[in-house]
């Protein structure tokens, strides 16, 4: 356990010391130079005080939906149900010396109305779970309260063509490293640098703790979910990192590729080729790779092994607007054999404990990531300003669908099912002018159907819910003090 919290300790003090010494340096200078005082006046004068009001109101039904109420077979029950509130602050400040800044920001969350004694509503994401990862005993009830959401010393150098910072903060590898989101980041503990070099960027990110923005704390990575002893000293990961690199050509290709890795637990592998083609008034193409393997490791005399070789996902995505419409189509194919039975979008085997930079999401309530699956997805959006007279607003319509699902033993159902597929539509509006410009109303429905099994599947499918009817309804409004 020694050597657990030396690690842990080194790495914290390596971020800090990293980020603290140059400006330490800068301040030691001469402070009677005439240049100094309008240099750290920067720090003030390029300073925002940003925040935003936001109200998210749910109402999820699902197959059997809820584990208090008796089972009615083929009935949809309220799974989830709760009109939750959230008030954000953040500061930024400017770059004293023009290298050295602070961010500062945090958050906090209220249930106006919930289904309390309810497991599945104390997790609903917007307000807080509890304490920490792992550490939220589940007495149904969710919590309202504060948290703090960004504490970091931020640098740039070289004219801003390198910046790092470290502390408490948001972290971004593509393809391996980023954060859950409510209305809010998650937080790492960590540190991150950036480079950009003409058409070349560089990145490096480390850190030692995390916390989605439904906990209060952070707490250490894990190779288990958070039902499964993740504290138990061969579950506990002490650093997860990742390093990526991004060359765009003068035509617009770009090309990425990151490495990323748990210690001792997953190594992660990323590709994604994107290009615009100057045809049909701007198609936005991308192929997408994500690849994880894990290793073995024994627990109680037993060996646990979360995939079997590579397991992998590819993707293929297409963009196009043309006038009032925005069109969208997408196609996902996942491998992963082994004992999880899905594609793991993050460095950790527990959802909420970290979390990966994966760009497929299809607000579609199923991830699409059993092994075996192959997933198609299309959108269309319009905008509404040429038929009600006024700028702003906007509908959508798009659906789902995913078939030959297998567990991670390769084996389909029992009944022989082996698909899924939803359907979802969209309304919103944006404020465009006046003292709520930029305000958000935005209502989505989805009608999502498995017929794997009644109760989703999950004995043989870890991630497959039971078909579900999900209405959300949100309001956004960003401000500015300074």
């Amino acid at each position: 356990m020694e050597k657990v919290i030396f690690k842990r300790a080194a790495l914290s003090a390596a971020v800090v010391a990293a980020l603290v010494a140059p400006g330490m340096a800068l301040a030691a200078q001469d402070m009677m130079s005439p240049d100094y005082g309008q240099s750290y006046e920067a720090f003030v004068k390029d300073s925002k005080l940003t925040g935003g009001l936001f109200y998210f109101q749910r109402d999820r039904q699902r197959i059997d939906g809820d584990p208090t109420a008796a089972k009615k077979e083929g009935k949809y029950q309220s799974n989830l149900s709760h009109a939750t509130t959230q008030a954000a602050l953040n500061f930024n400040s400017g770059y004293a010396w023009d290298t050295v800044g602070l961010d500062l920001g945090g958050f906090g969350a209220y249930d106006l109305a919930v289904t309390e004694n309810h497991p599945v509503n104390q997790e609903n994401e917007f307000s807080f779970a509890g304490r920490s990862w792992g550490n939220n005993a589940k007495d149904g009830s969710p919590e309202g309260g504060f948290s703090l959401s960004n504490a970091a010393l931020k640098l740039k150098f070289l004219d801003g063509g390198i910046t790092a910072k470290g502390g408490y903060t948001q972290l971004y590898v593509p393809g391996q490293i980023g954060v859950n989101w409510s209305y809010q980041p998650g937080t790492y503990r960590g540190g991150q640098i950036e480079g950009n070099f003409g058409g070349l960027y560089l990145t490096y990110a480390i850190a030692d703790e995390y916390k989605a923005p439904w906990y209060k704390e952070t707490q250490v990575f894990s190779r288990a979910k958070a039902w499964m002893d993740p504290f138990a000293d061969e579950n506990v990961i002490d650093y997860i990192h990742g390093v990526a690199a991004r060359y765009t050509f003068e035509n617009g290709t770009a090309v990425t590729g990151s490495f990323g890795q748990s210690e001792g637990y997953m190594d992660s592998y990323h590709v994604k080729l994107a290009h615009k083609f100057d045809v049909l008034g701007g198609l936005s193409t991308s192929y997408q790779f994500y690849g994880s393997e894990t290793d073995t490791y024994t627990k109680g005399g037993s060996k646990v092994e979360t995939y079997d070789g590579l397991a992998w996902q590819q993707a293929l995505t297409a963009a196009w607007n043309y006038a009032q419409y925005g069109f969208r189509l997408e196609g996902l194919w996942t491998k992963a054999e082994g004992a999880e039975g899905n594609y793991l979008p993050r460095l950790t085997r527990g959802y909420a404990n970290s979390q990966g930079a994966n760009e497929i999401w299809w607000d579609s309530r199923s991830d699409w990531n059993a092994n075996n699956e192959k997933a198609l997805f299309f959108g269309v959006n319009r905008s509404l300003d040429d038929l009600v007279g006024a700028p702003g607003w906007s509908v959508g319509v798009s659906g789902a669908y995913g078939w030959d699902i297998e567990n991670g033993q390769g084996k389909k159902a029992a009944n022989g099912e082996d698909t899924e597929w939803a359907v979802n539509f969209d309304v919103s509006y944006t404020v465009q002018d006046g003292k709520l410009k930029g305000t958000l109303f935005k209502l989505h429905y989805t009608d999502y159907n498995n017929d794997i099994s009644q109760g989703g599947g999950w004995t043989d499918y870890p991630n497959i819910f039971a078909s579900e009817h999900d209405v959300k309804f949100h309001i956004i409004m960003p401000f500015t003090i300074m």
